[in-house]
């Protein structure tokens, strides 16, 4: 934590495929520090709405990308086998040139849905911890061994192994305290969650720092992160207006986006998410859900609005208006189309 502030911004995961691209090929362009994807695991809490699968639609812009990073956030790890995602997250890994961050959390305990679809059940706590170390271990040793309450194996090759030494940055999604004391031991870093409000972060910021504390505990390389849905519009009722049916209706929860996002013009979402660095962020993962091209030349704006302005905030190119910017990504008057 060097007072850096990295902007990051979530892919739309909402709409169809060239929409994704474009948005990805100008996020880059800007400047955005990372990509992020959400995961979409049928029976989960964001499964009320028809959202591309998360680590799919990661590959995706990663294939129409050169440089910027590119984020999950957040694999429910208790409903994956960490076998099988330790070989997907390392291919992704090696496809974008060593650009993933793995996000990893709990999610929501929902287990007789689980249940139902087939889905890893109980202990979940455990699940995480031991699916971390299981993918920890095949990713770093040649012939990986493991002996856990729920896994264990011996002399098992797993390759390639990701592009990233040791692996790709592993950040845990957590919000309870003992949580964040686990996210500080186990991962390396922390992801505040989209569905939880700035004061929320500002609660648990503190635990994070306190547990980061401890020996042998390298706190420059640990990343406090904050997904934030955030819709800019001229007025605070005009973003609501536009955000409130997708955000609400993504999660099937009323009032999450009075609850959680950050809605209104520039300046008014600048402050918000000062609120957010100046309680240590040091990153800021932008989510907008509605108009996703417009929203990002927008994104730039806020970031610009907040303080101390940085050289390696995303900017427009000089050359270029956002107008020209857009045509020139083939999109002209043509609105985004969401998915079916």
């Amino acid at each position: 934590m060097d007072g850096r502030v990295r902007f990051g911004v979530g892919l739309p995961q909402l709409y169809d495929p060239d929409l994704v691209a474009r948005f990805a090929r100008r996020a880059e362009r800007l400047g955005f520090a990372h990509l992020w994807a959400l995961d979409a695991v049928v029976g989960s809490a964001t499964s009320h709405a028809p959202v591309l699968d998360g680590m799919h639609a990661l590959t995706f812009a990663a294939a129409v990308t050169e440089r910027i990073g590119l984020g999950m956030a957040v694999i429910v790890l208790p409903r994956r086998l960490p076998a099988p995602l330790a070989k997907e997250l390392a291919t992704v890994d090696r496809l974008s040139g060593g650009r993933l961050i793995a996000g990893v959390g709990l999610g929501y305990d929902d287990e007789q849905t689980a249940a139902g679809l087939g889905y890893p059940t109980g202990r979940r706590v455990l699940r995480l911890t031991e699916g971390i170390e299981v993918m920890r271990a095949l990713w770093t040793q040649e012939e990986a061994s493991y002996d856990g309450e729920l896994f264990g194996f011996s002399a098992v090759r797993m390759g390639p192994k990701p592009l990233q030494s040791p692996h790709p940055p592993l950040w845990i999604g957590a919000g309870h305290p003992n949580a964040l004391r686990r996210a500080v031991r186990l991962g390396d870093g922390w992801i505040g969650a989209g569905s939880s409000s700035t004061e929320a972060f500002l609660e648990q910021a503190p635990i994070v720092k306190g547990a980061l504390r401890e020996p042998r505990r390298d706190v420059s390389r640990f990343a406090l992160a904050k997904r934030i849905y955030i819709a800019v519009e001229d007025t605070v009722a005009r973003a609501r207006a536009a955000l409130t049916p997708l955000l609400d209706g993504f999660y099937g929860r009323d009032g999450l986006t009075d609850r959680v996002a950050v809605c209104g013009p520039v300046e008014r979402c600048a402050q918000e998410l000062q609120r957010l660095v100046d309680a240590g962020a040091t990153d800021l993962l932008l989510h907008p859900l509605h108009d996703p091209l417009d929203q990002l030349e927008a994104l730039v704006d806020v970031a610009a609005a907040l303080r101390p302005q940085r050289d390696d905030a995303p900017q427009r190119p000089r050359a270029l208006t956002a107008l020209v910017a857009r045509a020139d990504d083939g999109l002209g008057s043509e609105r985004p189309r969401q998915v079916p």
